[in-house]
This record gives C-alpha cells, structure tokens and sequence, in this order.
C-alpha cells in the first residue's frame, strides 16, 4: 500500500506551489475533532496558527500523533520572533520520539502583496522599522519541503530558509512603483501585528516576550544558505518573482491600472 501523505494549507501562501498529489486536509489545530484525518497519515506537512494556544494544542496534537503511525511531521516555523514558540515546539517533537522537519522562514515573498503588508488604500506597512529582510521564494520552500518527505537525512532537522538578498521596506517600496503598482506612502506601525499575534490577550510572559522582541529588534538573521545546500534550490530575486507570479498579486492592485 502505497504511504498517505497529508497536507495542509491548500490555499496558504505556500499550498498553490506544491507540485505532488497529496491529500489535502482542512483542520483546526484547536479542534481536536479535526485531526482524525492527519492522524490516520503516514507523512503530514502542518501550518501551525499564530496565536497564544499555539504551544498547548501541538502538544497536545503530538500526544495524539505518539499513538498513530506517523512516521514523519514536516511544519513550517519561523526565523522571526515567533522562534521563540517554535523552539520549544520542536523539543517536545524531538522529545517524542516522531521525526520532524520544521522549516524555519522568512516572510515569503508573496506576502508582501496580502493585507500583512498593503493596507486597502495601498500604504505599505512596515513593522521592521525599515531593517532588511531576506524574503523567501515560496517556489524553493515547496521544493525543499517536497524533497523531505520521509528522508531520514532530514529527520530532526531544522533549515533557515531565506532568499539571497534582503530587502528594506523602502527597497520594497521602489521595486513596487518601478514595477507598474502604485504605493502611496509607507506607514510605520507594530501595534496592529502585536496585537495579531497575541490574539488580543498578551497575559503569558512568552507573549509579552514576543511583543517586545517585536517593538526592539531588527527580525531576521543574514541570508542563509540551507536551501541551496540540502535542496538544490535557486531562489528568485523579488524583481524575478514579481515579473513571473503576478497572479499571485496582482488583484489587490486590480482597481488601479489598465491589466
């Protein structure tokens, strides 16, 4: 019987680049009642949510996961602030005794263009304080992840994924209007993304650590190299991207030029 392999994320900024025929699943970390589906895989590929319950509910999925046969969890985990979370995801999972790979990012390229980062009247958000930041081909994160499925080489290993350049938001803001997509301005904010992430209730001390860490660091770390090393991958540069996955953005600017 051939293994089952399960994603998630269909319609994430990630889901529409995976070129395999998985069984894609719609779950809720915090309903347990959706797991059944993962849990009956043999290989998963999880995007976790943001949010202070994070940390409890993967425990509590992996508890779960110890009783199936899972042979392998693949996850998604950050290279920002929210590593932080993620560090103490990954010991349990280790602890666990279920391989897993957790795919550290930077922002993805594509999100630049979602509500993260344009607001509706086309300001561009900026919550890094204009420090640069190696965004993330989302073509080489979905090869790399594809390529790890059930390979033991793989197996406990956590990869710093990032573009080959970095970029300001003003550099961000330049290619943009170059590019044909008017920007009004740049708006320089962290409220609304704290607020985001700690779910409207910054009461634990990881919370608050993270919304600190948020308000006084610069993010992200240099430009790794993990991608080419261990997946062969080849990462774009935002120029390349921007020229070759329009569709992928081009609707919030829709209303604003003759397409």
């Amino acid at each position: 019987m051939p293994a089952k392999i399960s994603f998630t994320g269909r319609k994430s900024q990630i889901g529409e680049y995976f070129k395999g025929d998985y069984n894609f699943i719609s779950y809720d970390l915090m309903d347990e009642d959706t797991w059944t589906p993962l849990l009956d895989s043999d290989y998963i590929f999880l995007l976790l949510p943001k949010n202070k319950h994070t940390l409890s509910a993967v425990k509590q999925f992996v508890l779960k996961a110890m009783d199936s046969n899972i042979k392998h969890i693949i996850k998604i985990g950050s290279l920002g602030p929210w590593r932080l979370v993620h560090n103490q995801i990954d010991s349990f999972m280790l602890e666990s005794g279920i391989p897993y790979t957790s795919f550290d990012i930077a922002p993805l390229m594509n999100n630049i263009f979602t509500e993260q980062y344009i607001s509706d009247d086309k300001k561009l958000l900026d919550y890094r304080k204009n420090a640069p930041a190696p965004y993330l081909d989302p073509v080489c994160l979905s090869s790399a992840i594809e390529q790890c499925i059930g390979r033991k080489e793989h197996y406990n290993k956590n990869y710093k994924c990032t573009g080959d350049m970095q970029y300001t938001i003003t550099e961000i803001k330049d290619i943009l209007i170059a590019k044909g997509y008017p920007v009004n301005h740049i708006e320089h904010t962290t409220n609304n993304r704290i607020h985001k992430l700690m779910d409207g209730d910054p009461d634990t001390m990881m919370m608050d650590h993270i919304g600190n860490r948020y308000k006084t660091e610069g993010w992200y770390p240099p430009v790794s190299s993990d991608l080419k090393n261990y997946f062969k991958t080849q990462s774009r540069t935002l120029e390349q991207f921007i020229d070759q996955d329009r569709n992928i953005f081009e609707r919030r600017f829709i209303n604003d030029r003759d397409l």
